[in-house]
């Protein structure tokens, strides 16, 4: 008798990964996955990863990705993804937050040039290569952005909001930073507002398009169409 072969591992192009990635963090962020939020997402992937956000591009992807049963559309036309989707997308999330873990942790890369080096990684990480980046890390639970490692027994805090809505005068502490807009990044790692550090929020004038922050003795102002990507939790 012949042995029968394995099926062949399902393999993706980097633009289905940098897709999946991008579907899977809109989702995170709460928002409906429809294609302009889906574009304005996709816009904000490393411009080496050399992604066309034309409609007519993106809508061939999108085609091309349900036919390989990774999303289904809706009947109004939102995204999601399929459980065969959903699993390639956690595997890319993982080794992209890995990579941006690894790349702060143990080479020191500036905070604002993270997601580009963690784009260009998480394409090459094979699973031995991951499991031993995550052994040697000590096995994170979350990036340098404060976002989840899937798979790693991460457990969302109690009583997180976003910045927006954050109480005003109370000390909380930042949970969570977006990641892949660099400008922003480098100015709140300029102005300390971090992972991991307490802050109070002192005003919030959506007629004026601001937060203001009080971090430590200094104060910062960031505008209000951003601070529903920063959450913050009780100190």
């Amino acid at each position: 008798m012949t042995e029968r072969k394995k099926p062949a591992a399902h393999r993706l192009t980097q633009a289905m990964e940098n897709y999946l990635l991008s579907i899977y963090v809109v989702q995170e962020r709460g928002i409906r996955v429809t294609n302009p939020n889906l574009v304005e997402q996709l816009r904000r992937v490393p411009a080496s990863e050399n992604l066309g956000t034309s409609l007519p591009a993106v809508s061939g992807m999108l085609r091309r990705m349900e036919k390989e049963n990774l999303i289904r559309l809706s009947d109004t036309r939102d995204i999601d993804l399929t459980i065969k989707g959903r699993q390639l997308a956690e595997s890319m999330i993982r080794k992209h937050r890995l990579a941006a873990r690894l790349v702060v942790d143990l080479l020191g890369v500036p905070l604002h040039e993270v997601d580009a080096e963690a784009h260009m990684l998480e394409h090459a990480l094979s699973k031995t290569l991951e499991k031993r980046i995550q052994d040697r890390l000590g096995c994170p639970q979350t990036d340098p952005f404060g976002q989840p490692i899937p798979g790693s027994g991460y457990r969302e805090p109690r009583n997180v909001v976003t910045l927006d809505k954050a109480p005003i005068g109370k000390t909380m502490v930042v949970d969570r930073i977006p990641e892949d807009d660099a400008e922003l990044v480098a100015y709140l790692h300029e102005n300390g507002v971090l992972p991991g550090v307490e802050v109070v929020v002192s005003d919030v004038a959506p007629y004026r398009g601001v937060v203001t922050l009080v971090v430590g003795d200094d104060s910062a102002v960031l505008g209000y169409n951003v601070s529903s990507e920063i959450r913050l939790r009780p100190a």
